[in-house]
């Protein structure tokens, strides 16, 4: 099992890096691959539940929304959430019988939370942020869209990756046990630490601002956990181990994207304040 995980990792870590790297229409059509895969299983999940969901409407908001970004469509956008809105509203009148405002709701969770955090990664890697951060580089190493991708997924997986070694060696106080027993206190300073020196190290070699290093380590320290968290929570309601069984040895999309799920939105919110 361990060595089916690692062998997974690394090929899977390889491809990713290498799409990023490349970015543009691959990267584009992997970010909403992988969308429509984790909306999928969010949508097996909730049904054990009894959650009434219209996947393939969500499925094809989400492929709506992103190509309204990534061609730069803001009054489609709005159109768009406007619309999703309006429907989540009115399907709960005009199917009363069969869909109630709890169905509603978990759609919407849904849709928040998978669409959210991949929009976000999307937004990083397009640039446009990016190209308002270049004075933050004492020498552009590496194009600063790349950069700011790469610092999210290395910082991230460092936080995973600090967070289990340590509760394995060091780990005896629970963090959570009533969501995710396996956590422990010690893992979690662990994998703060890691990921701040990651996000620091990782910087002072693209020579990239080390307070904005250091600001964005912290982000990712204390997002990446809370998303795992918030899987966890999400998968104990519905009393499953793994979100899904495409990845061997991790799990599904959502328990592999978990942590950068929400790490995502929160550095794109500090890149834009600070743009």
């Amino acid at each position: 099992m361990l060595a089916k995980r690692i062998i997974t990792g690394v090929i899977g870590g390889a491809l990713t890096i290498g799409i990023i790297y490349e970015g543009d229409w691959l990267f584009f059509f992997m970010i909403i691959l992988l969308a429509i895969l984790g909306w999928h299983e969010y949508c097996n999940l909730v049904r054990k539940l009894g959650a009434n969901l219209s996947e393939r409407m969500g499925a094809g908001w989400i492929v709506c929304f992103f190509a309204a970004y990534w061609f730069g469509s803001v009054k489609v956008m709005m159109l768009l959430a406007v619309a999703a809105m309006l429907w989540l509203l009115l399907q709960t009148v005009l199917f009363h019988g069969k869909i109630k405002p709890v169905d509603s709701a978990y759609t919407l969770y849904g849709l928040l939370y998978v669409s959210g955090g991949f929009l976000a990664m999307l937004a990083l890697r397009n640039g446009q942020i990016a190209s308002y951060m270049t004075d933050a580089f004492s020498s552009v190493m590496l194009e600063p869209a790349r950069f700011f991708m790469f610092l999210l997924i290395f910082s991230t997986w460092a936080s995973d990756t600090f967070a289990f070694a340590v509760g394995k060696v060091k780990g005896k106080n629970k963090l959570c046990p009533s969501i995710s027993p396996g956590k422990t206190q010690e893992g979690a300073l662990g994998g703060f630490i890691g990921t701040v020196v990651t996000a620091l190290v990782f910087s002072l070699i693209f020579q990239f601002s080390l307070i904005h290093a250091l600001a964005i380590g912290i982000i990712v320290a204390v997002a990446a956990p809370l998303g795992d968290l918030v899987e966890s929570i999400l998968k104990r309601v519905c009393q499953v181990k793994d979100s899904g069984t495409l990845i061997p040895g991790h799990g599904g999309v959502l328990d592999r994207f978990d942590s950068l799920l929400f790490a995502a939105p929160a550095v794109y919110v500090y890149l834009t304040l600070i743009a």
